[in-house]
């Protein structure tokens, strides 16, 4: 499990690339995505790339158990740590109950970096990835989401309405040239790492970072 820059390339680990260098085959979401990675990387080794989605992944179960019969299978996503709402855990378990090792490759997650610099509480904290709007959030909690762009305004609309005491910060484009973080800016450009937290001595007024 290789996890890959979310936005700046020089977040690539060392021991990621020492690995896109030697693996045969990458599992990937968008092979035209991947193959860019590798070229701005320029990493030397042109494996087989074989394309995993949510869609394919209960099919691509048996392809990749089959590649890794003959050898090692790096699975990256298309930015970030794999499985973290995005394909793969379906490949994993079914790796696993086969016998095969399974090593992470840890390295940049949207989620832990907005976590890090949204200045909420980090002691408690859910990841729920693309909420669902029935979904409660849990007082003291921070809680991990994330939003299209297409999405964010009725999101942000929907929590106001239920959480109107909790503190809510937006992290947009991370690590990227227009990274931001802190209240709603208005702008609707990428997706975004929303942190809400409500009930835990937050005393700020809603919006504010």
């Amino acid at each position: 499990m290789v996890a890959t820059p979310i936005g700046n390339l020089k977040d690539i680990t060392l021991r990621a690339v020492e690995i896109l260098s030697m693996v045969p085959v990458v599992a990937c979401e968008d092979t035209r995505h991947t193959g860019l990675l590798f070229k701005l990387l320029k990493i030397p080794n042109h494996p087989k790339f074989i394309s995993v989605r949510d869609w394919n992944e209960a099919q691509m179960v048996v392809k990749v158990l089959a590649q890794l019969q003959n050898g090692d299978v790096a699975l990256v996503s298309d930015g970030g740590t794999p499985l973290i709402s995005d394909p793969g855990y379906k490949i994993v378990r079914a790796a696993r109950e086969a016998g095969f090792t399974i090593s992470p490759i840890p390295g940049p997650s949207a989620a832990l970096a907005a976590l890090s610099v949204g200045g909420l509480p980090t002691n408690k904290f859910m990841f729920v990835g693309f909420w669902n709007i029935k979904q409660e959030i849990l007082p003291g909690v921070t809680t991990v989401i994330f939003e299209s762009p297409e999405r964010l305004e009725v999101t942000l609309k929907e929590l106001k309405n239920r959480y109107p005491d909790a503190e809510v910060v937006l992290a947009r484009e991370l690590t990227k040239l227009h990274e931001y973080v802190g209240a709603d800016d208005g702008l609707r450009k990428g997706e975004v790492t929303i942190l809400v937290n409500y009930g835990q001595t937050l005393k700020k007024e809603w919006g504010r970072s």
